[in-house]
């Protein structure tokens, strides 16, 4: 099973919203705190009880960090590392917690022996887009 946080543009006060996708199905909407954001990449995943939640929690291992898990919030001032998860997006705030929701989807495919991975990466279609307006400018002072 993969996971996939498609970021959106940085916004100017840090947020970062995304969309989390279950094998190309979207699940829910994503936030991150822009000094702290989990680099571009893939990673496994494990669950494990946290003590700040007192319940399992999915854990992304991202190499020299520790403690960064999915976990509800609303706005970044909720995460410094972590990835936040909620079923609803309305500017840069997120709500109704989807955490619990992505811990039995993680577990059920861990029970069946999937592998299991998290995949964070920017959104496709800015980068076609700078691409665009990057070759527009290049026509323009051509000329």
């Amino acid at each position: 099973m993969i996971i996939r946080v498609v970021r959106e543009r940085s916004r100017a006060s840090g947020a970062i919203p995304s969309k989390i996708y279950v094998d190309g199905v979207f699940f829910s909407y994503g936030l991150e705190n822009e000094p702290y954001k989990i680099p571009n990449g893939q990673y496994s995943l494990y669950y494990k009880v946290s003590p700040t939640f007192k319940k399992n929690k999915v854990y992304i291992d991202v190499p020299n960090r520790t403690n960064i898990l999915i976990h509800g919030g609303t706005t970044i001032d909720n995460t410094k590392g972590c990835l936040l998860v909620g079923a609803e997006r309305k500017g840069e705030t997120i709500s109704k917690d989807q955490s619990d929701e992505l811990f039995n989807v993680v577990e059920g495919a861990a029970k069946n022996g999937e592998a299991v991975a998290i995949v964070f990466e920017n959104d496709k279609t800015l980068i076609y887009a700078a691409i665009c307006f990057l070759g527009l400018l290049f026509i323009t002072l051509k000329r």
